[in-house]
């Protein structure tokens, strides 16, 4: 499978608090994305501890999974597994206290794809000429606009746009969104940030994914459109493609 990711700390940020991590595991390819959550301390800790440790778990579990229903129970114990890892940092760095990220896991295997999900960082799916949204944001706006308290419009300039209503790093057991989905050969999966994907739309999005065997040549082109589109915060993208695997 062809596999690519690349992170950037875009022009305004001081450090970069997204991190990632993209590996074949058995017969997964397995991408993850996480952000620490700005504002807060130490959330470039809270995003790498997420994706190392959940990459850690899947590397002792996936090679024991034999049905495509155990995934979703297995994600779960992941993500509580990995939110009680940055609590126990917490405790033991006190200066870390309250860091906390998202994290979206992408698990493929052959056209199938299982998303695990909590925040903000979006998983896409590019099928033929079409882009498809694959996770929805755990944002304060859009509990709004699903309750029917504000519309889409209101929500772009709402006082609480960009705010999280669920994170890693919170002192409870936690319950992400998990997708699961059947997809073709040839199809693309991103995961990427949000200063990726605010600051471009779907059109110029799918612009940048020709030609489509070439994910470092797409991930280069979409961090550029991001900084065309004036982003202001850190930008990551990682990118697998469905793909026949080999028969032994």
């Amino acid at each position: 499978m062809l596999i690519y990711g690349k992170s950037e700390k875009g022009p305004v940020r001081e450090k970069n608090e997204d991190s990632f991590a993209l590996e074949m595991i058995g017969n997964y390819l397995c991408m993850a994305v996480a952000d620490g959550v700005g504002g807060e301390v130490c959330g470039e800790i809270a995003s790498k501890i997420a994706v190392d440790s959940s990459m850690n778990l899947l590397k002792k579990s996936l090679p024991f999974v034999k049905e495509r229903d155990e995934l979703p129970s297995l994600l779960k114990q992941i993500f509580n597994n990995v939110n009680i890892d940055i609590l126990h940092d917490c405790l033991e760095h006190r200066e870390r206290f309250g860091m906390c990220t998202t994290l979206t896991i992408a698990l493929i295997k052959d056209t199938e794809l299982t998303i695990a999900h909590i925040g903000d960082t979006r998983g896409y799916l590019l099928h033929a000429s079409e882009l498809i949204k694959l996770t929805e944001d755990h944002e304060r706006t859009t509990e709004l606009i699903k309750k029917g308290i504000i519309t889409e419009e209101e929500a772009k300039d709402h006082p609480d746009k960009g705010k999280l209503c669920m994170v890693l790093g919170e002192n409870k057991y936690l319950n992400p969104d998990i997708y699961s989905y059947n997809i073709s050969y040839g199809d693309l999966v991103f995961l990427c940030s949000d200063g990726l994907y605010s600051y471009m739309s779907p059109e110029e999005f799918k612009s940048c994914t020709m030609p489509r065997n070439n994910p470092e040549s797409i991930c280069t082109k979409l961090i550029e459109q991001a900084l065309k589109g004036q982003s202001s915060d850190n930008i990551t993208v990682t990118i697998g493609k469905a793909e026949r695997r080999a028969e032994l």
